[in-house]
């Protein structure tokens, strides 16, 4: 696992990466005050520390272009790296931690990219996330809940479809002439599948 590379974007910079199971999010803080908001998947804040003051370097020499990381208005040589929280090295729940203490915690640090989201957005991302990692467990409990439910589930499908019968109607009707061409052409090739169904 830790001989895989990944790429991380930080700020006009592309670093590639090792891929641990955890990463970091962390501060880094000068003796100014000045703070930035990071995340890592490097096992060690230390080298962390290290990558962001060989970037400055680079970047000073002119072998690193572009805008460079918002790290670099921190003075890095006087600068400690402080642990906030591990999570699991992915990159979509790293942002969203990273996005909390950015704009919740810290939000005086000097990062430029906020990685701003809503909270309608942050549900459905993080839902996303859990139900790639959980999705058999999920199936299976939504199957479970169904079973359990389902006279009473069916008895309300029945109870709104006849309370709502004319808009459902309505609905159906404007369903038809907008796909006309496409359920007769599904039509014809259900019972084309049939009659050679019947065939054989």
């Amino acid at each position: 696992m830790e001989t895989q590379t990944h790429l991380k974007i930080c700020s006009c910079f592309i670093l590639r990466m090792p891929v641990n199971d955890e990463a970091w999010i962390y501060l880094l803080e000068d003796i100014n005050d000045n703070r930035y908001v990071g995340s890592t998947g490097e096992k060690r804040l230390g080298d962390r520390l290290s990558t962001h003051k060989r970037d400055e370097r680079n970047y000073n020499f002119g072998i690193r272009k572009g805008k460079g990381c918002s790290s670099m208005k921190l003075n890095l040589h006087n600068a400690v790296i402080i642990p906030l929280m591990k999570c699991e090295n992915d990159w979509d729940i790293r942002s969203l931690h990273e996005s909390h203490y950015i704009n919740n915690v810290y939000p005086e640090c000097v990062n430029e990219n906020r990685l701003n989201f809503d909270r309608k957005e942050h549900s459905k991302k993080m839902y996303k996330i859990y139900y790639r990692k959980n999705k058999e467990m999920v199936n299976e409990k939504a199957r479970i809940r169904y079973q359990q439910n389902k006279e009473k589930r069916i008895k309300q499908a029945s109870e709104w479809r006849n309370k709502n019968k004319e808009k459902v109607n309505v609905k159906r009707r404007e369903y038809y002439q907008k796909n006309k061409e496409k359920l007769c052409k599904q039509k014809r090739e259900r019972y084309m599948r049939s009659k050679l169904k019947n065939k054989i």
